[in-house]
């Protein structure tokens, strides 16, 4: 099975092959692409393909958004190390809009079988039983392997061609931030308590998965971290770091205990897409798990704006909240969302210390990475105590 693997391979005849069979017979005669999302989906290339079909037909798509692999090595290896490949063409392939989130279209979705499926099991095996010293050392062999991979994967789906994209490192808007809370919020609400498999697919995994990985890169990174980030966090912030550090495997499992629910995993502003109409679609679910659904929204908060906004925190989890509440949840207190949420942040705020360290985020035509930016503002979010409990 031909599996495109590159934009050069995205030809009309691929395209006719692959969709003419759900659009009457109608072949595609001439494709034009262009790279779309570049800097903001760190682990896959998006190609936006406009498409002429031949006889011209009203139910075939004028253009797709076609998803494959990234080329960068240490970033395809982080993305086939999560899983996150697999996982989405499962998730739009299984469960589509049934998760309660407005998603794009699923076109066709298409990837080699795992060559060793065995593989994950024995190295979370490993990861829970080593020290953490010797976690570090899996990490950088699993990694290794994962990089190497050579295992096709391919997604095709709506382009969402009229809608305003906003910008992760601008920052967002107040208005933005509502209105995709009140998404998320109905998202977890649809998936309360949900089935651990939902749909099938096997590999939406609890937060709490190996946190080891997460202690070792800490331990591993946090010296280079203090030395350029140590001022302008200061010493108080870096011995929280270090408390998070002893207790991180207590504060995941307290953050997938009941009530839990599906999440998102990756719900940030270059993943929410906002139409004319006001509707809004959601992007990219390589890493969607299942938590306490306070890990969703510290997430997004702390990423999409910055720490300038901190006054209006109160206002956005109120709104979370009763419109998670509005849509039939009844046991999940406005306490416990604060609580959630504020572990969250420790949480967010200590894995900043090791994520340059196996993701490549440089941002074209800056200096600064797209961590720069995220360990400013995750940072700045972090022990707000305003908030009436």
């Amino acid at each position: 099975m031909h599996i495109p693997q590159t934009v050069h391979e995205l030809d009309a005849a691929w395209f006719t092959d692959t969709l003419s069979a759900a659009h009457g017979g109608a072949r595609v005669v001439a494709v034009d692409t262009e790279q779309i999302g570049a800097g903001i989906g760190f682990v896959g290339e998006l190609h936006r393909c406009r498409l002429t079909w031949d006889p011209p037909t009203d139910t075939a798509p004028a253009s797709v958004v076609v998803k494959i692999p990234t080329t960068n090595p240490a970033n395809r290896a982080l993305g086939e190390g999560l899983g996150g490949y697999q996982r989405e063409i499962d998730v739009y392939a299984r469960l589509g809009d049934r998760t309660g989130l407005p998603m794009p279209r699923f076109h066709h979705g298409v990837m080699d079988p795992d060559p060793a499926p065995w593989f994950s099991t024995a190295a979370l095996w490993l990861f829970e039983k080593l020290p953490i010293g010797g976690v570090q050392w899996l990490t950088d062999r699993f990694l290794g392997v994962a990089e190497k991979s050579k295992r096709r994967y391919l997604l095709i789906i709506e382009d969402i061609h009229d809608a305003r994209p906003p910008e992760q490192v601008a920052g967002g808007t107040l208005d933005d931030a509502v209105a995709s809370l009140e998404v998320l919020a109905r998202f977890h609400a649809a998936n309360w308590m949900c089935d651990p498999e939902p749909g099938g697919v096997a590999n939406i995994w609890p937060i709490n998965r190996a946190p080891k990985v997460f202690q070792a890169s800490y331990r591993r990174n946090r010296e280079q971290f203090v030395e350029r980030f140590g001022a302008m966090v200061g010493d108080d912030m870096i011995a929280r770091l270090d408390r998070v550090q002893s207790t991180m495997p207590s504060i995941m499992n307290h953050l997938v205990s009941a009530p839990w629910t599906l999440l998102h995993g990756d719900f940030r502003l270059d993943n929410v897409l906002f139409r004319p109409s006001g509707e809004i679609v959601v992007l990219d679910y390589q890493l969607m798990g299942q938590g306490r659904p306070g890990a969703d929204v510290a997430y997004f908060i702390t990423t999409a704006l910055s720490p300038d906004h901190r006054a209006e925190e109160e206002r956005l989890l109120r709104h979370y909240h009763d419109t998670l509440c509005a849509a039939g949840v009844g046991d999940y207190s406005w306490n416990d969302l604060l609580a959630d949420t504020s572990m969250m942040k420790d949480v967010l705020a200590h894995r900043m210390v090791g994520t340059g360290d196996i993701i490549d985020t440089a941002i074209a035509g800056s200096d600064d990475t797209f961590i720069d930016v995220m360990v400013q503002r995750v940072i700045g979010w972090v022990d707000l105590t305003t908030i009436r409990r």
